[in-house]
């Protein structure tokens, strides 16, 4: 009965209640949009930083994360190589050997970062085998074979065909040089990427270890980065790897196993933050629930007051009468939210399906050495869905407790007088 009551309440000024509706409704849908696109560019850059750098997993030295040297690598990868074999995970297990040298030509020399990886199956050339603007992919048996970025082949002058003089230092204070040919010219979405890396095959990078003193027959390295078709399955797998990790002795450093946070901390403040900044604005969007709600029901209880000293009078207790504004204040929350749903939801399906080419903005947006993809779409998940539902709910719950008490307050005898 008080469920009644309350509902019918509510419709007695159909016009105030469906302005209420209306405001409440746009602004949970404007959340929901606002939501939806933040977590779109945080995925999306996110899968970029993943697939242009060093996996979901990396097993790599301790200490080459905060101190990158060339004199930091895995001695003998062959135990390590073993175990990952023998582990059913379900995605890419890449070697690489990241470097940092000095390019040379006869017009300039710059700063570069040199990785060897196997070219025919490595996700981040892979990524950028597309992107080639000139020339042509690496062989497999070309042992000078390099591929350079479209800034740093700028910033030396080179073209498809040149020669480039790759330099690096020893821990020994010797300095070792390997001739490279640029056989093609890539265009990088990530301006470090187009800037400063350098793509060889495994064979020619792993002479700057034999530089350093490795065994080739060790098959020396510097890193393994897996890419797993689950994400989600990072925090099963990364444990696993580190329990199993072959015995280290004194003379090799001890190799570490890290997840795509730990590698990109950077990033992972950057969405912390731009996150803090999207509930700020869906905390705005709550306090406009909760003046909207409140507004309604006041008015309607103070323009009740009378009603309500009668209703006190024949018998109608604090409780009941508190539980009948409460439930005005729920019912027309649970209306708004469903509004809500209806608008924020359309504009989500619309915006997941067509999405915003931000290309055709001429926006490209890079941050914290990743970018967001050119076509940006909403995306919602389950837990998203279910925590603004529980947030909106929460300030319905909220705003009806004022004016509950408020019309729990009213005396019969001065009501009836009014």
């Amino acid at each position: 009965m008080l469920i009644r009551l309350a509902w019918r309440n509510l419709w007695r000024h159909t016009r105030r209640t469906l302005i209420t509706l209306s405001s409440i409704a746009l602004g949970f849908g404007l959340a929901v949009l606002s939501i939806g696109f933040g977590d779109s560019s945080h995925n999306s850059m996110i899968r970029n930083a993943i697939q242009y750098g060093e996996g979901h997993i990396t097993l790599q030295p301790e200490g080459y994360l905060d101190a990158p040297a060339n004199h930091h690598y895995i001695a003998d990868s062959r135990p390590l190589s073993a175990l990952l074999s023998s582990l059913p995970i379900r995605g890419e297990i890449e070697p690489r050997i990241s470097l940092q040298v000095l390019a040379t030509t006869a017009n300039h020399a710059v700063g570069a970062a040199l990785e060897g990886a196997i070219m025919a199956q490595d996700s981040k050339a892979e990524q950028l085998r597309p992107r080639l603007i000139a020339g042509e992919w690496i062989a497999p048996d070309d042992p000078l074979g390099l591929l350079i970025g479209k800034e740093l082949a700028r910033s030396l002058k080179v073209g498809v065909g040149s020669k480039i003089v790759l330099m690096a230092g020893t821990t020994e204070g010797e300095t070792q040089a390997h001739l490279g040919r640029v056989r093609g010219i890539f265009d990088a979405p990530i301006e470090a990427l187009d800037r400063y890396l350098l793509l060889s095959s495994l064979h020619f990078a792993r002479r700057f270890l034999q530089g350093e003193g490795a065994d080739p027959a060790h098959q020396p390295l510097t890193r393994y980065a897996i890419f797993l078709e689950d994400e989600r399955q990072t925090a099963y797998w990364k444990p696993i790897i580190q329990q199993q990790l072959p015995h280290q002795t004194a003379a090799t450093p001890p190799i570490v196993v890290l997840d795509w946070q730990e590698m990109m901390p950077q990033l992972v403040q950057f969405i912390l933050l731009d996150d803090a900044g999207n509930y700020l604005f869906l905390s705005l969007i709550m306090v406009l629930v909760v003046f909207g709600i409140v507004n309604t029901v006041l008015m309607s209880v103070l323009e009740r007051t009378r009603e309500f000293g009668l209703l006190r009078a024949l018998g109608l207790g604090r409780s009941e009468l508190l539980l009948l504004v409460f439930y005005e204040s729920l019912l027309l929350g649970t209306v708004a939210v469903c509004a809500g749903w209806v608008v924020g939801g359309g504009l989500h399906l619309w915006f997941s399906h067509y999405g915003i080419d931000l290309s055709s903005l001429g926006i490209s947006i890079e941050l914290v050495g990743t970018v967001m993809d050119s076509t940006l779409y909403t995306e919602l998940s389950w837990q998203r869905i279910i925590q603004l539902t529980l947030i909106v709910f929460g300030a319905t719950l909220f705003s009806g407790i004022y004016p509950a008490i408020k019309a729990t307050r009213v005396l019969p005898i001065e009501a009836l007088r009014s």
